[in-house]
């Protein structure tokens, strides 16, 4: 079997040390060649971008609230999340790259508007959060995809008060890359069950993929439906 990657493979249940490398340069390469632009973070366009952030904040107001950006890469989400809630809102963003976070930190850095390079697995960041948001961060294909879904959203649930959203790649797709993992909605959605009761799942939007919503209290409370 393959040697695992430490500290960062206690909480990245099935990440090796193969795959964090092959992540590393593939984001660092894109860098080199893109800069400070969507492609660098795997994304065709702004706009589809900006719809997968859309998705993910159904339902949600971020104002006063403290967010956490797993997988932030250049912390595109900030200016989108300005346009739309306002600048009311404390932002850590956490990543793996080193240079992605170098990045994003001299684009969007402040004192309401922190990086920060690792993972969950250690207490990094410090303190709780409203609501954490995963875009494209489980996208890739590595040693064990579902045990290292089940470990990130299973962490990042323990340190959200509110909500944690995250979009996937969908196994009901015409095309399939070989570098990404496609999920079953069902499965994502069987697991998230056991988080918690209240659970979204959106399937509706024009790109292969679906998003996953896990609140800790319904958005749609009994008596509030119109007769």
């Amino acid at each position: 079997m393959e040697k695992r990657t430490g500290a960062v493979e206690t909480e990245l249940i099935g990440l090796t040390a193969s795959d964090l490398k092959r992540l590393t340069e593939l984001y660092h390469g894109r860098l080199d060649v893109h800069g400070a632009d969507v492609r660098t973070v795997g994304w065709s366009s702004r706009a589809d971008q900006h719809l997968r952030f859309e998705v993910l904040c159904r339902g949600l107001d971020l104002r006063g609230k403290r967010v956490l950006d797993i997988g932030c890469g250049l912390g595109d989400f900030i200016p989108w999340a300005e346009q739309k809630f306002g600048a009311d809102f404390d932002y850590v963003g956490l990543d793996l790259s080193t240079r992605l976070v170098a990045a994003a930190r001299q684009r969007f850095g402040g004192p309401r508007r922190r990086f920060m390079e690792g993972t969950l697995a250690s207490g990094t960041p410090n303190g709780d959060f409203d609501v954490s948001v995963l875009s494209g961060t489980l996208t890739f294909k590595t040693f064990d995809n579902i045990s290292t879904m089940r470990s990130v959203l299973s962490r990042a649930w323990e340190r959200s008060r509110e909500a944690v959203c995250s979009n996937f790649m969908t196994s009901y797709a015409d095309t399939m890359l070989e570098k990404n993992y496609h999920y079953r909605p069902e499965e994502i959605l069987t697991f998230a069950k056991t988080l918690s009761r209240f659970v979204t799942l959106h399937h509706d939007y024009d790109l292969w993929e679906f998003t996953i919503q896990v609140f800790r209290q319904p958005t749609l409370a009994r008596g509030t439906a119109q007769q």
